[in-house]
Formats: C-alpha cells, sequence, structure tokens
C-alpha cells in the first residue's frame, strides 16, 4: 500500500486507512486519536499500530473541529517586509509555541480593505486572532470584534476599547524626541507624515501639536512608512528650511539617510535626524540613529496573554528615546 510507482501521486494514509488496517470504525479512530472517548486497550493498541505502519498524519483543523478547539491562532500583519511587524511577529509566536499552540499568518500588503477579510477567513480555523497595528474604520473594528470572539489589537484602540489591546504610548515618545531636539537647540523641525490611517499616526500628531509653539515650529511633509517613503520625501523635508527631521519610523529615517547621502547633506552637521522604534538597522548605519526604543517582541508576548483575558483590557508599553549620533545641536 505505501510502495508508489512512477508518475502516481505519492501515498497519504486516510483516516479510513488506518480503520481498515487495524480493523475497527472510523469512529473509532477518531476516538482514539482525539481522546473525546475512551475505548479499550487493545482498540488503542491496533489504532497506534496502524498509524505508525502507515505514517498517517492526523489533519489539525478536522481535529480542531471536533475537539472545539483548534490549538492555533492566527496573526494579520500589514507587512512581513517590514521589521517591525516580524519583531512582534516573533513575540506572539514564540509564546505561543510555549504553549504548544501553532501560527496562522495573513499579510494584507498595507491595504486596510484587506483586513477584516483576512481576520474572518483566519477565525475560521484558530481559536483566536490578534490585529497588529490594523488601519479599518472603528466602525468595521467593532463589527469584527462581535464576530470573532477572542480578537486582540496590537498598537490599536478602537473606539469604545471593547477590544482588548497592547499600545504602546506613541505620544510619549514623539513627545521625548521634540523635547530632546529642543534641548539641543532646534527651532524648526520637519515630521514626515506615517500612514493617515494608522492609530499610531493621529497619536504623534497629537504630541506634535503639544509640542509645537513659541521657539519650537513643526512643518509636516506627507510621507509613509518604508524607507522608499523617506527617500522620496527627503527632499522636500530640506525645502522646509528644518534644522532637524522627525521620521515616522526608523524605517523612513534610513530611507531619508541615504537619499541625504546622495545630496551630500551631513547628518548631524547640518540636518539632524531621528526615527522611531529602534530597529536592528538603526544600530548598524553610520551615523547610527536617535530614535525611540519600543519592545516589539514583548507587544507580541503581552497580546499573546491578552487572548486568554477574561475580559477586555488595554496594556500600555512606555517607550524608551535611545540618543545616538545622528542628532546634535545646529549649526
Amino acid at each position: 500500500m505505501g510502495s508508489e510507482r512512477a508518475g502516481e501521486r505519492p501515498f497519504r494514509a486516510t483516516i479510513n486507512d488506518v480503520a481498515r488496517e487495524a480493523a475497527v470504525s472510523p469512529a473509532t479512530v477518531s476516538r482514539v486519536l482525539t481522546g473525546t472517548k475512551a475505548v479499550s486497550a487493545d482498540l488503542e493498541r491496533r489504532v497506534r499500530a496502524a498509524v505508525e505502519r502507515l505514517g498517517y498524519r492526523p489533519n489539525p483543523a478536522a481535529q480542531g473541529l471536533l475537539r472545539g478547539a483548534t490549538h492555533t491562532i492566527g496573526m494579520v500583519v500589514p507587512d512581513l517586509g517590514n521589521p517591525y511587524f516580524a519583531e512582534v511577529l516573533k513575540g506572539v509566536t514564540t509564546a505561543a509555541e510555549a504553549a504548544d499552540f501553532r501560527t496562522l499568518v495573513s499579510d494584507t500588503g498595507e491595504n486596510p480593505d484587506a483586513e477584516c477579510a483576512a481576520a474572518l477567513e483566519l477565525a475560521r480555523w484558530t481559536d483566536g486572532v490578534v490585529l497588529c497595528s490594523p488601519r479599518m474604520p472603528d466602525a468595521d473594528l467593532a463589527a469584527l470584534a462581535d464576530r470573532v470572539p477572542r480578537l486582540v489589537c496590537v498598537n490599536r484602540l478602537g473606539r469604545g476599547r471593547t477590544v482588548p489591546a497592547v499600545v504602546v504610548d506613541f505620544e510619549a515618545g514623539v513627545a521625548a524626541v521634540c523635547k530632546h531636539l529642543r534641548g539641543l537647540g532646534h527651532r524648526r523641525v520637519v515630521y514626515l507624515r506615517g500612514p493617515s490611517r494608522a492609530w499610531s499616526e493621529r497619536a504623534r500628531q497629537r504630541a506634535l501639536r503639544a509640542a509645537a509653539g513659541p521657539g519650537f515650529e513643526v512643518a509636516q511633509v506627507p510621507c509613509g512608512s518604508g524607507d522608499l517613503d523617506g527617500y522620496r520625501a527627503a527632499d522636500a523635508a530640506l525645502a522646509t528650511g528644518a534644522t532637524a527631521v522627525v521620521a515616522f519610523s526608523d524605517h523612513v529615517a534610513l530611507g531619508v539617510l541615504a537619499r541625504l547621502d546622495e545630496l551630500g547633506v551631513g547628518v548631524p552637521g547640518e540636518v539632524s535626524l531621528t526615527g522611531f522604534d529602534d530597529t536592528s538597522l538603526s544600530r548598524l548605519v553610520s551615523p547610527r540613529l536617535t530614535t525611540v526604543r519600543v519592545g516589539k517582541q514583548d507587544l507580541g508576548r503581552r497580546a499573546w496573554e491578552l487572548l486568554g483575558a477574561p475580559a477586555p483590557d488595554v496594556i500600555t508599553i512606555a517607550p524608551e528615546l535611545v540618543v545616538r549620533a545622528s542628532t546634535a545641536a545646529p549649526r
């Protein structure tokens, strides 16, 4: 039965194959493998032996339906190519694996309109879903929470806060950046804006409005969240006459740094530059990047913990300003 002939598909044992091999019913095989009902020691021995001989591997989804639990969680991310989201995912998967859970991931390609469909599809096969930095409208998030009982957000608070969430205090992080630059003597800075539908962008804007005032002007330039976005926005940032560039993320800041190098603009000699997130590359470029450190894997770990929380809760992670060589007093 286990042999293969040229041109044939490889043999894959089914539950019916195991039943025939053990001379029992498929229902008995199912009871042995899922442990839903007790069977005699002789029946269990025969089924286990047949499984071993045939190399049968149960279908996890089917077993989950029988148990009422899949031991799998889902995670929706905007872009797995972004190291930030990859680190959050690592935190989730590490915590889940320790509890013998698997993780299914859906990458929406920075398309907010795909988030609901991705979450609903994952919810069919998992015991809970983590939404990482979702950008869907509040009404859509509330409707999704009604359809997915175990739903947790990372870096997003819904209106009314009915969905458990773990968030970074972005407002405090940007406020620390502004205080640092003002303390160095900068009086005009330019902020490269992130995605308009990002919840974290709205938090950043609150901090910028609070920091702006007499003696500290904040100009703004549309940008995005990636390195190419930063590269393309660098010229417009320079045109504002600002002495410091505040980037939405390290990714954006690295793109700015590449463009400034092409233009022969010294950092921080002519323009200071800051990022946000403290990705690994921020410590490897020259000059090393002043940024705001965020415990990305910790975000994922705490999101996993909230999946088992008895009631909606919000966990806020405090970021930390890390001053490096990319900022200095203006000329």
